[in-house]
């Protein structure tokens, strides 16, 4: 299964070969800053606007991080489970997502509505 960076990588790798000297957008994932045809490329891929800002973009889960304005979300159209080298979990387009350590045998999730749980604790 390809991944959402995955996704993202090869749309930036085909396009990189298209645009010579094009302008910058206000868009950068992972330090590399996205020209403009390579931001609406992947706003229309995508079906979003996406927000001007410096974007972290873990590989495994899909999941941002925009360190210029502290939002943050995950890539998906639907239901994703993912596998870490510890674990793996689950997040969908609502928010809701899961986590599970198999060497700690610990599990950590979370709602659309800013739930967090632990089999110990819960700020419900």
């Amino acid at each position: 299964m390809k991944t959402p960076l995955t996704i993202i990588t090869g749309i930036l790798l085909t396009l990189s070969s298209l645009t010579f000297a094009e302008q910058n957008s206000n868009i950068a994932i992972n330090g590399r800053w996205l020209t403009l045809t390579e931001a609406y490329t992947l706003q229309q891929r995508f079906g979003t606007n996406i927000a001007p800002g410096q974007y972290l973009v873990d590989e495994n889960t899909g999941c941002w991080y925009n360190q210029s304005t502290g939002t943050s979300g995950c890539i998906s159209d639907n239901n994703v489970a993912y596998n870490t080298t510890r674990g793996g979990g689950s997040y969908d387009n609502h928010g809701n997502w899961n986590h599970y350590d198999r060497n700690s045998r610990w599990g950590v999730g979370g709602t659309g509505d800013g739930c967090i749980y632990t089999p110990e604790w819960s700020n419900c």
